[in-house]
């Protein structure tokens, strides 16, 4: 994805705004550290268990860390962009979704 492709999707923020808001991470370190150890773990049990009953207890713990740490890590982002926004003071998430300028339908350049 371009730099473009990102602005027009309302992922990036205005150039003007580029550091001016602090950018720390809102990630649980703990509960990261906690799932990082825990994928890692049930890797080496389903590489000892060699294809029987603690690959696939392996596997499936493995799959509940891969999406536990994704939740985690992406309500760390929607806390972050909540935050900045603020800063900004620029509308909330309830109020335009990711991507949305604020315009209706019908309210853009070249409709009717």
């Amino acid at each position: 994805m371009s730099i473009e492709d990102l602005r027009e999707q309302g992922v990036l923020l205005p150039e003007e705004e580029w550091g001016e808001h602090r950018l720390e991470t809102t990630v649980p370190l703990v509960p990261v550290a906690v799932g990082y150890v825990t994928a890692v773990l049930s890797l080496v049990a389903m590489y000892v268990g060699g294809g029987g009953t603690l690959t696939w207890i392996g596997a499936g713990t493995f799959l509940v860390a891969l999406y536990t740490l994704t939740w985690m890590c992406d309500r760390a982002v929607l806390r972050q962009r909540t935050r900045v926004r603020r800063e900004s003071g620029g509308a909330s998430d309830a109020e335009t979704g990711p991507g949305d300028d604020g315009r209706s339908s019908g309210e853009g350049a070249g409709e009717p």
